[in-house]
Formats: C-alpha cells, structure tokens, sequence
C-alpha cells in the first residue's frame, strides 16, 4: 500500500457542528486546519507533539488570507482555548490545545 507523503491529519466529524466552521468567516477554518496540518505529529527537538513555529506570513501565504484576518482568527482560537501561542524574536509558537485527543485513532 503507497503512503501519503508528509502524513494525514484526522478530523472529528462533530468539527463540521463547530463555531468556527458554521458561524466564522470561511477562510478562518481554512486557517485552522493549516495549523492543525502544521503542528508536529511526535515530539520533534524544540517543539511537542500539537505544536510549530509559525509566523503570520506563512499563514497569510498559505492560505489567501490577509493579515487582519489571519490575526482575529488567531486571536479567536487563543479566546476559544483551541491554541495557544508564544512570541519569539522571529516568530511564535503555536500549540494546538487537545491536539492529542482530536489526533488519534482511539476516539
């Protein structure tokens, strides 16, 4: 069996019920699963499982959106308590919060 190059991701079926897929604008779920796609699937040096380096421009880059955009979704996501972040000098840490509960096979 071939496998999927750079992995998969798992998705909920209740995510499509979610505030931010029904009730936000479409490009902020957009940005969420990039995050999500983002975040280390083991511990990786630095950084845990459910967490990356990102920065708003690879964001914006990477998903169409502007930089308000990209911004108030984050900001809605650290509200929501679906991540959390950390500034650095050349940008931020992103922890995706119960990454391990939604990213295995056992739920």
């Amino acid at each position: 069996m071939e496998r999927i190059i750079g992995g998969a991701n798992l998705w909920a079926r209740k995510t499509i019920e979610s505030e931010i897929f029904t009730n936000k604008p479409d490009v902020w779920f957009k940005i969420w699963f990039y995050l999500v796609s983002k975040a280390n699937y083991k511990d990786c040096g630095k950084f845990k499982r459910g967490q990356c380096f990102m920065k708003y421009q690879w964001i914006e880059e990477a998903t169409k959106a502007t930089h308000n955009q990209v911004k108030h979704c984050v900001e809605y996501l650290k509200y929501a308590t679906q991540i959390a972040t950390q500034k650095s000098t050349r940008g931020m840490k992103i922890t995706i919060i119960n990454y391990d509960f939604y990213q295995t096979l056992n739920n």
